[in-house]
């Protein structure tokens, strides 16, 4: 049987490290998936001893077809069964085979291995040499976090929402582990990959992110944020000159406050929110003339 044509749907390729194994009687298979096992006994044919009990001629080994070629042509080959390459060689198949860079393909599996027999014949009871890829190393993920932004303030205690964004280049992320200070506050396990970590006390935390695929681990830069103990908002040095009026408030660098006026107490007007940069935050605001304003300042919740 000859296969030809593109294989290039949902394939895994084995480039991974080389890997010389020898088999003999009465030496164990090459175990390659769960599928698949290579045996050969008795000067025999190949088999899949995971699905055989011995060769058939025909299609043995069951689930794989073979080709003479390099791994990075594994799509453009022409793929046949191992039977049928030893019928066309005999009887000299150990010279056809021999040091040829060949691709093995499990057909189920989708797996293109990369292979070269540098021994088959008479050797113990049959058997065969051979190098062969090996499966490649899963790719480490990315990962990145995303909110909060470094350097974020919040009033304790403080319900903080962490959000990261994590790929990778092949398969999926399964999960990503939130931590700070080390320590573990939540992790997600799809996408969009974020938690909300609560009461969380004053203090400053180290904030990463772990993102997790095919068992391969990769952690963000860190982010640092700082929760604070708020301090009661207080006005002072009150005074209006030359047509302005002024006062100073307390307030926590890095949290948000709201100036309000009202000329009534009932409805409130907002004149100005502002991140404060320092303690105390000065105010300023032209007056009216012949009219009352009554000014208020509050501190926002955090975001």
């Amino acid at each position: 049987m000859l296969f030809t044509g593109s294989r290039a749907n949902a394939v895994t390729l084995w480039t991974g490290p080389n890997t010389n194994f020898t088999q003999f009687l009465p030496n164990p298979s090459d175990q390659l998936t769960p599928g698949v096992a290579l045996d050969r006994g008795a000067n025999g044919p190949l088999y899949n001893s995971v699905t055989e009990n011995s060769p058939n001629g025909v299609t043995s080994p069951a689930d794989t077809l073979w080709a003479f070629g390099s791994i990075s042509n594994y799509s453009t080959l022409s793929y046949q069964t191992f039977a049928a390459i030893r019928n066309n060689a005999a009887p000299n198949l150990g010279a056809v085979l021999s040091n040829q860079p060949m691709v093995l393909q499990l057909v189920n599996e989708q797996i293109y291995i990369s292979l070269k027999f540098t021994a088959w014949g008479e050797m113990q009871a049959g058997g065969f040499t051979y190098i062969r890829s090996t499966p490649s190393a899963a790719p480490a993920p990315s990962v990145s976090i995303t909110n909060p932004a470094n350097s974020a303030v919040f009033s304790a205690p403080a319900n903080v929402h962490l959000g990261a964004n994590a790929t990778v280049s092949s398969g999926t992320v399964t999960n990503v582990a939130f931590f700070g200070n080390a320590t573990s506050l939540g992790s997600a396990t799809n996408t969009p990959f974020s938690i909300t970590a609560s009461n969380l006390a004053a203090g400053s935390y180290a904030l990463t992110a772990v993102a997790t695929a095919a068992g391969v681990s990769a952690t963000s830069a860190v982010v640092n944020i700082s929760v604070v103990t708020p301090v009661a908002v207080v006005l002072s040095s009150v005074a209006a000159t030359n047509g302005v009026f002024g006062f100073n408030y307390t307030a926590n660098p890095g949290l948000t406050y709201v100036v309000q006026n009202s000329s009534n107490f009932t409805a409130w007007l907002p004149l100005s929110t502002n991140l404060a940069s320092n303690s105390p935050v000065h105010f300023t605001n032209g007056l009216v003339p012949n009219s009352y304003r009554f000014y208020r300042v509050g501190r926002l919740p955090n975001p």
